[in-house]
C-alpha cells in the first residue's frame, strides 16, 4: 500500500487508522502467544572439561512440572556422564578400561563393560566396512607418529614402522555383547576409540537429555554435535562449520538443522599438527600405509542419525581423500560435505544426502516464515473483525477494507459500515446489526 493510499484512507475514517492498529497489536500479541512452544523459556546450559577439550549443552522445555530438575542437577549429571565415559574408553588414562586392555599380552577374552562394548562393535563394523581407512587398532601407529600420549616427535624408522604396521589390524580384534568383552588374536595389538569417542560421549548426553523429555537440546564435545527438536524460539539449531585454516577460528558456513535427532562431527588435518623432521604432517593416519595423510582433502563434515556414526565417518573420509572418499560416501547414502585444498582457497563438494539435508532446512525455514505470515494476517483480520462484536457497534473499517468496495449493485460489500464513505468526508458508525459480520 502506497503513502498516498494510507492518507486517503486516514482522512476518509478519521479514527479509524487508531483502531485498525489497535487490533493489529492485539492479533500480534496473540500471534506471539500461538508461536512461541508451550515450554518456551530461556534455554538452559551447561558445560566444562572433558577429554581434553571442552563441552558444552543447550536445552529448553523440561515436562516434568511437579517435580522438575534444576538446571544444575542437570549438569551434574552430564559431567559424571562424560567422567564414565573417559574412564572407561581414554587412552590417556593408565586406569581407563580401554588402556588396562592395551596393557595386557592376553589373547583371552577380556571383560569389559556394556558400553565398550557398544563403541567397539561399531568400530569394527565401520573397519571392514572401510576396508581398514578406518581401524580401530591403530594405536601402534599412533603413539610411533607422536599423536599420542608419549608425544615423541621424530621420524619413525622403515623398522619401527614395519613393527607397528604389523600389530595394526581390525581383524586382530573381536567383542561380544553377552558376557561383554573384546580379545586381541595378537599380543600387542591395542585400541584407539578416539575417533569415535567423543561422538559417543555426545550421544550418552543426548540420551539422557532424551530420557528428560525435553522439548530441544544441542549437545557437543569438541565440536562434535548433536541436536534434537528446535530452539526455545522455535528457529533451528544452527552449526557453525569452520574454515580449515591452522590457527584461525573462523566460521565457513552454517547448517540449519532441526527435529532430529541428528549427529554432525568433522575431522580435519588443520588442528593436531606438528612437525616432524622439517615437514608438518597431520594426526589423520592411513592405517593401510602407516602414513600420515598427504592429499589436498583439509576437512569433511558428516551428517549421521547419531554423533558416534558421524564422528568415525567423518575420520575414514577425511583417510579416504576427496575423490575416493567422495565415491565411497555417495555409495553407503552419508551426508558430507568435503573441502579440498585449491591453491589459497578450498573447493567444496557434497553429497546428494547432505544436499537434500540442506534443501529441506530451507524449505523449513519458507514454510514458518509463509505460515507465520499466514496466522498474522487470519488472527489481524479475526481480531478487527472481533472488535465489531465486542463494542456491539459496526466499526468503520473493521471488515480489513470492504467498505471501499461494492458489489455489482453499488452497495458496500460491508454490512457493519452501512454505508461507503465519500473520500474526504467522515463516516458514522451506526449501531451493529445481526447482519453484522
Amino acid at each position: 500500500m502506497t503513502g498516498g493510499t494510507v492518507s486517503r484512507l486516514a482522512v476518509g475514517h478519521g479514527g479509524w487508522c487508531c483502531e485498525l492498529m489497535s487490533h493489529v497489536i492485539f492479533a500480534a500479541a496473540v500471534i506471539a502467544t500461538i508461536l512461541s512452544p508451550v515450554s518456551a523459556g530461556a534455554e538452559d546450559a551447561a558445560g566444562g572439561r572433558t577429554m581434553g577439550t571442552s563441552w558444552s549443552a543447550s536445552w529448553h522445555g523440561t515436562p516434568r512440572a511437579s517435580d522438575p530438575l534444576p538446571p544444575s542437577a542437570i549438569e551434574d549429571e552430564l559431567g559424571r556422564l562424560l567422567e564414565r565415559v573417559d574412564q572407561l574408553m581414554s587412552t590417556w588414562r593408565e586406569d581407563s578400561e580401554i588402556s588396562r586392555f592395551n596393557a595386557s599380552d592376553s589373547t583371552e577374552w577380556f571383560s569389559v563393560s556394556h558400553e565398550t562394548v557398544r563403541v567397539v562393535a561399531c568400530a569394527i563394523e565401520l573397519s571392514r566396512a572401510s576396508r581398514g581407512a578406518f581401524d580401530v587398532t591403530v594405536a601402534p601407529l599412533v603413539d610411533l607418529w607422536g599423536f599420542g600420549k608419549a608425544g615423541k616427535q621424530r621420524e619413525p624408522s622403515a623398522e619401527a614402522l614395519a613393527a607397528a604396521r604389523s600389530l595394526v589390524g581390525w581383524e586382530k580384534l573381536q567383542c561380544r555383547a553377552d558376557p561383554p568383552a573384546i580379545r586381541k588374536t595378537l599380543a600387542g595389538v591395542r585400541v584407539d576409540l578416539s575417533a569415535i569417542a567423543k561422538g559417543y560421549a555426545v550421544d550418552v548426553l543426548g540420551e539422557y537429555l532424551d530420557s528428560l523429555r525435553v522439548s530441544g537440546y544441542l549437545v557437543e564435545v569438541g565440536g562434535e554435535t548433536r541436536v534434537k527438536g528446535s530452539r526455545s524460539n522455535g528457529g533451528d539449531w544452527r552449526i557453525g562449520v569452520e574454515q580449515p585454516v591452522a590457527g584461525q577460528r573462523r566460521v565457513r558456513s552454517v547448517l540449519s538443522l532441526s527435529e532430529g535427532p541428528h549427529g554432525v562431527a568433522t575431522s580435519g588435518d588443520y588442528r593436531n599438527r606438528r612437525e616432524i623432521a622439517g615437514r608438518i604432517v597431520s594426526h589423520t593416519l592411513d592405517p593401510r600405509k602407516g602414513q600420515p595423510v598427504t592429499h589436498r582433502l583439509a576437512a569433511v563434515t558428516v551428517v549421521a542419525d547419531d554423533c558416534m556414526t558421524a564422528d568415525a565417518w567423518a575420520t575414514l573420509l577425511m583417510v579416504m581423500g576427496p575423490r575416493k572418499g567422495l565415491v565411497f560416501a555417495k555409495d553407503n547414502n552419508v551426508a558430507a560435505m568435503f573441502l579440498s585444498r585449491d591453491g589459497t582457497t578450498f573447493k567444496e563438494f557434497t553429497t546428494p544426502s547432505f544436499e537434500a539435508i540442506q534443501r529441506n532446512a530451507q524449505k523449513g525455514a519458507w514454510w514458518k516464515t509463509w505460515m507465520a505470515a499466514l496466522v498474522f494476517v487470519s488472527l489481524a483480520v479475526g481480531g478487527l473483525g472481533v472488535g465489531v462484536l465486542i463494542r456491539g457497534r459496526g466499526l468503520v473499517g473493521s471488515c480489513g477494507g470492504l467498505a471501499l468496495m461494492c458489489d455489482a449493485r453499488d452497495d458496500p460489500l460491508c454490512s457493519a459500515c452501512g454505508v461507503r464513505p465519500a473520500t474526504g468526508e467522515s463516516s458514522e458508525r451506526p449501531q451493529a446489526t445481526d447482519d453484522a459480520v
